[in-house]
């Protein structure tokens, strides 16, 4: 794979990381905790659509691209284990289409990836707790861990204690280009949530919340080809998302938004190079039994 083509799939895994209703207009609170149905199944569709354009440097060659990926997974809760709730991840189907990466460039990769599970454990906050694959045979490609951890990553963490509307929390999701950049601490991104309606209705309650989510201001270290490479990412990704309790699954999500990159150093080179990506995501829960 060339040097400008590595680089683009870096920064395509850091942009993969990165996730309706009644109002309550009363003041009412809901303490939001993680008790799903031991047994429920969710099937789950997720699509993300990417454009990216490049500026400078040894990328400057490349066109813009257009990244599509769409994936359907199956969310199985397993029930009530040593230290949480287990739910075991089903990976049912996997597409990536670029024009930059040709027909079927990743074939292969994604179809080893059909019917790999993995296992998390959440506390009753969301926060996991522990996850691993069961099935993945010997060591995963780089691809296909990229994607399991990133699907840790589709709910966010509930807050400490009860909200209403216009109420607030924040949570920090890992960059999975930290797997690329080595041994070094997490590099994370942090979403505010911020609590729009509350739907306490029937037998169930939603709670719809606006997304935010900010990259990281300090300068990520990427080691490409024996050399460093310097990355700072700004903009930012908004949208909603609706949760529901009795469930204790996102019943459907969208957010977008523009991430800027500039690289510098190693065989980039000191005049740097600049990516921009606009990203479009949705997540929508299929059916559940």
């Amino acid at each position: 794979m060339s040097t400008p083509r590595r680089l683009l799939l870096a920064a395509v895994l850091a942009a993969l990381a990165v996730p309706f209703g009644c109002g309550r207009g009363d003041g009412a609170k809901v303490n939001l905790r993680y008790h799903p149905p031991a047994g429920a199944t969710y099937h789950y569709s997720l699509e993300q659509h990417t454009d990216m354009k490049f500026k400078g440097g040894p990328m400057a060659q490349l066109p813009e691209q257009q990244l599509t990926m769409r994936m359907h997974f199956t969310q199985t809760v397993t029930g009530a284990t040593q230290g949480g709730i287990g739910v075991a991840v089903r990976f049912d189907s996997t597409t990536l289409d670029s024009p930059l990466m040709g027909a079927n460039a990743y074939g292969p990769a994604l179809n080893r990836m059909r019917g790999l599970t993995s296992n998390v454990v959440y506390d009753d906050r969301m926060n996991v707790v522990r996850a691993a694959v069961t099935n993945g045979g010997g060591t995963l490609s780089p691809i296909a861990e990229q994607f399991v951890r990133n699907l840790k990553g589709i709910a966010f963490p509930l807050p400490e204690g009860p909200v209403g509307v216009g109420d607030s929390w924040t949570a920090e999701l890992e960059l999975p280009i930290n797997q690329l950049a080595g041994a070094g601490s997490p590099m994370k991104t942090t979403t505010k949530l911020t609590v729009k309606a509350i739907d306490a209705n029937g037998s169930d309650t939603t709670v719809l919340v606006a997304l935010k989510t900010t990259f990281p201001r300090d300068p990520i270290k990427i080691l490409q080809e024996g050399q460093m490479v310097t990355l700072k990412l700004s903009g930012s990704l908004k949208g909603e998302q609706l949760f529901s309790v009795r469930r204790g699954a996102v019943v459907r999500s969208l957010w977008s938004g523009t991430m800027r990159i500039n690289m510098t150093g190693g065989v980039v080179g000191g005049g740097g190079s600049n990516m921009t990506m606009q990203q479009a995501t949705s997540l929508e829960l299929l059916e559940a039994k």
